[in-house]
């Protein structure tokens, strides 16, 4: 649903409006990162919870919701001047809602996840993504540019805490402990400062392209970027978000988090490895099927963020070691390094316009891989050449489709239109993929199948 919108507000916004939401996203990401303090991932991790702590812990994050609204309400004019954009100012003020709104509903979401409720939470996330979408393309219909995407988000964020209110049997009561929350500082201090850290390395991009290339530019590494992670959001992160409770719970056993971390990291090769691999080799057809000619510029960038997804597929779920096994303090200071790297090739890359910045994102993970995955899988006694051992198969299934697709795609006629070489090649993909799979990867196919039939 959210790509289907984005396609659809893609053709009806400008690549300017796209790039407006950026600027305000890195602000609003960046205050959204003390909403909770780390709380709510404490409150999935401990073994046992007190109703004092809950209490205490909801009403810390509804103070942080409504300091964090009133924080952008004053400092949006000097935002709007730090990137000589004044139509910012309004953008930003109104999205400061998102924080008093959502730090109703925070806690509410993670003893949903505590309780492993998330086929509650999938249809509550779905109604509200459905409902935002309906809001954001009406307003786009109706010439109102930027706007849509603003009223999107906040559709989004409001039909959500609303839901999770309804949904929840724990309700609120006028009780607070400051021994409480100190019980559990040390676990969701670190882990802020770890995401505080992670925001810049991760939009040090945004950053930089919205300041020194504009809003047209960073529109389009915007859209590129997007189009990279829905496979992390919608796969990595979503398993990585429902494996955090059960790992946390199986913490203090080593070989059961072993052999349930490598299933996992399994089935998300097999699904977003193939999907990677297929944006790469059909960025072209894709981009201007989908899109439109006048987000050309993408393709480039897709081409090159697409071998990251493959990568930050995997990378994505090292975060559940870390907070399963309460050592944030690791992810901490794994940041710092990580950050100075990161954010230096950022740099270096600007030179060369998006291009430059999306090839500098592109060396340094491929630089800090090995580190990225070898220090956190210490905790559990887990080789890195375990998990290789669990994903080349897929990586191989992969890469034998792209030679298909290639082959296939040179062979047709170059008069073809670009939704026509998406019709042929994306099936013929898949099934040279499936195939390649059953040859060569059979084992981890079928406990997918598996997995797949018990859901149902």
């Amino acid at each position: 649903m959210q790509f289907v919108t984005t396609a659809i507000l893609a053709r009806l916004l400008s690549p300017s409006d796209f790039g407006l939401l950026g600027m305000a996203t890195i602000v609003i990401v960046f205050i959204d990162l003390f909403k909770d303090l780390g709380t709510s991932a404490a409150v999935i991790q401990r073994k046992s919870l007190s109703d004092t702590l809950l209490n205490s812990i909801f009403w810390i994050n509804v103070f942080v919701g409504l300091l964090g609204m009133v924080i952008l309400l004053i400092f949006s004019p000097l935002i709007a001047t730090f990137y000589q954009e004044p139509r910012l100012i309004a953008v930003l003020r109104v999205l400061s809602l998102s924080f008093f709104i959502s730090g109703i509903s925070i806690l509410q979401k993670a003893i949903l996840e505590r309780n492993l409720a998330f086929n509650r939470l999938a249809k509550i996330e779905l109604t509200a993504i459905v409902v935002g979408s309906v809001i954001g393309i009406g307003s786009a219909l109706l010439n109102l540019g930027v706007w849509s995407l603003v009223y999107q988000t906040l559709t989004v964020m409001t039909v959500t805490t609303i839901l999770l209110l309804v949904a929840t049997r724990w309700k609120p009561k006028i009780i607070f402990s400051w021994t409480e929350i100190k019980a559990v500082t040390s676990y969701s201090l670190n882990l802020t400062g770890f995401n505080i850290l992670n925001y810049f390395n991760r939009n040090a991009d945004y950053l930089l392209i919205g300041k020194f290339l504009g809003s047209e530019a960073l529109g389009y590494y915007t859209l590129a970027y997007r189009l990279m992670v829905y496979p992390l959001q919608n796969i990595s992160t979503v398993i990585g978000r429902v494996m955090f409770p059960v790992f946390s719970q199986i913490q203090d056993d080593d070989k059961r988090f072993r052999v349930a971390y490598l299933k996992v990291i399994g089935t998300i090769a097999m699904v977003t490895f193939p999907i990677m691999v297929g944006l790469w080799a059909l960025a072209e057809p894709f981009i201007l099927t989908l899109f439109g000619p006048q987000w050309q510029s993408v393709i480039w960038l897709l081409m090159i963020l697409s071998p990251v997804g493959m990568v930050q597929s995997l990378e994505t779920t090292i975060g559940t070691i870390y907070r399963s096994k309460a050592r944030t303090d690791w992810m901490f200071h794994w940041s710092i390094g990580e950050g100075i790297i990161t954010i230096t090739a950022f740099i270096i890359g600007l030179q060369w316009g998006i291009i430059g910045v999306a090839a500098a994102y592109a060396i340094s993970v491929f630089v800090l891989a090995y580190p990225c995955f070898a220090i956190p899988f210490s905790l559990i006694d887990l080789k890195v050449f375990d998990l290789a051992v669990v994903v080349w198969r897929s990586l191989v299934a992969s890469l034998l489709m792209l030679g298909v697709i290639l082959g296939l795609k040179f062979l047709l006629p170059t008069s073809l239109a670009n939704a026509w070489i998406l019709a042929i090649l994306v099936p013929t993909g898949c099934i040279a993929y499936l195939l390649a799979s059953w040859l060569i990867n059979r084992e981890q196919m079928q406990q997918l199948l598996v997995m797949l039939r018990r859901n149902k």
